[in-house]
């Protein structure tokens, strides 16, 4: 009996937070020249983000939200620990599920590509 080939699709991981954090945080805006090396996020990389998985709008978050939290930070990145802490006090204010938040981050596909 042959077995099969693995096929394409049974090779793909799914996605992860930690990785899509990766990407958006070397994701580079059209309007933005800094490239980032995946490690720290920027304010605008993390809206460009929220914005890619339909949370900013008025069931979640205003872009006046994100920045005012943000920026209790003091920073002008954020790493990836920092950013969970920066999702759940953003969640919180909304009274909104951070898994929830979490799961359409990690669903929303590479920077750039609409859903």
């Amino acid at each position: 009996m042959a077995s099969n080939p693995p096929t394409t699709a049974s090779k793909v991981k799914p996605p992860t937070l930690p990785a899509m954090f990766t990407l958006f945080a070397k994701y580079r805006p059209t309007l933005n020249s800094f490239q980032g090396d995946g490690k720290r996020i920027l304010l605008s990389q993390s809206d460009c983000w929220m914005q890619q998985a339909n949370l900013i709008g008025p069931k979640h978050f205003t872009l006046t939200q994100t920045g005012l939290i943000f920026f209790e930070f003091r920073k002008s990145t954020l790493d990836y620990d920092e950013y969970l802490q920066f999702l759940a006090l953003l969640c919180n204010e909304k009274q909104i599920s951070v898994e929830e938040v979490k799961e359409k981050l990690t669903n929303c596909g590479p920077p750039g590509i609409t859903s």
